[in-house]
């Protein structure tokens, strides 16, 4: 029998991990894949099977028992309270951007489709977590996304900041304000920038990136319903021109500089940050 790749092994148990919401045990589930599959190789290869129904067979047979085992895992080991580096930088590699954030195309808006969350990883954290999350990729960001890509650590970042803010902010929902909305707008917009920098900004139909991501578009993509109460979030095109001029003018790196170290690591100056640029008056200094 064809010895299975490591990388079928380190894709099985990636595909446990994210079944069973477990983004910080997958370096524990690759040992039990590698475990399990040297038990049950030479079992297989003597079996009479052919090469590919043996492959097939011992496949199947670590995924039932790597899940077997995962199920009795909490989200850390019994001695840690939040996720190590090396935790961390394991399941941002391990999950796709759609694994930690899973959306669905809706009907389009002029264009660009509307977004409608599912379940993913993100949703799955505690605010431990991802305060965790959130201090790493802030810490890390260059290398970051210079080995991962810097789509996928913006898009992973951006979910966390949402999951981040739903997790500690006050029970009353009608006064929350969701400054989230600042980082998607700054975030579609260099997007755009990124797609006409490439030669990808005008497409041969349909309308141009820098029309799609013009303050309207944005304005209409980020208005909302809030699930829980009704309530009708609204943004218009001069809120964020307004938050544009303002992240240009004071850029987060700088605002940073003059924090401390527990407010980066917990992730307070970044929510800070974002609710200052998304205020509706600020005093003229």
């Amino acid at each position: 029998m064809n010895s299975i790749p490591p990388k079928t092994l380190c894709e099985l148990a990636n595909a446990v991990a994210f079944e069973l919401g477990l983004p910080w045990r997958v370096e524990d589930l690759r040992m039990k894949a590698l475990e399990v599959y040297r038990t049950v190789e030479r079992r297989a290869a003597n079996s009479g099977l052919s090469r590919e129904q043996a492959s097939e067979l011992v496949r199947e047979h670590i995924y039932e028992q790597v899940m077997k085992a995962g199920k009795g895992r909490d989200a850390l080991p019994p001695d840690k309270s939040k996720p190590t580096p090396e935790q961390i930088e394991m399941a941002l590699e391990a999950f796709t951007v759609e694994q930690w954030t899973p959306v669905e195309q809706s009907p389009s808006i002029d264009g660009w489709p509307t977004i409608e969350k599912r379940f993913g990883l993100m949703e799955r954290v505690s605010q431990v977590e991802v305060e965790a999350l959130l201090a790493y990729i802030r810490q890390h960001s260059a290398r970051l996304k210079e080995w991962l890509g810097a789509t996928k650590v913006e898009a992973i970042e951006g979910r966390a900041i949402e999951r981040h803010t739903k997790l500690s902010l006050p029970e009353d929902r009608l006064k929350l304000i969701p400054v989230s909305d600042v980082y998607w707008a700054g975030y579609w917009h260099e997007q755009a920038r990124q797609a006409n920098r490439v030669g990808k900004g005008h497409p041969a139909n349909g309308r141009s990136v820098a029309e799609l991501s013009s303050e309207r578009n944005i304005a209409r993509r980020l208005t909302k319903r809030d699930e829980q109460t009704g309530r009708e979030m609204k943004v218009n095109d001069r809120e964020v021109k307004r938050w544009r001029e303002r992240m240009e003018k004071l850029p987060y790196e700088q605002y940073a500089a003059a924090k401390t170290d527990d407010e980066l690591m917990s992730g307070a100056a970044f929510i800070d940050y974002y609710t200052m640029i998304r205020r509706k008056h600020q005093r003229k200094h």
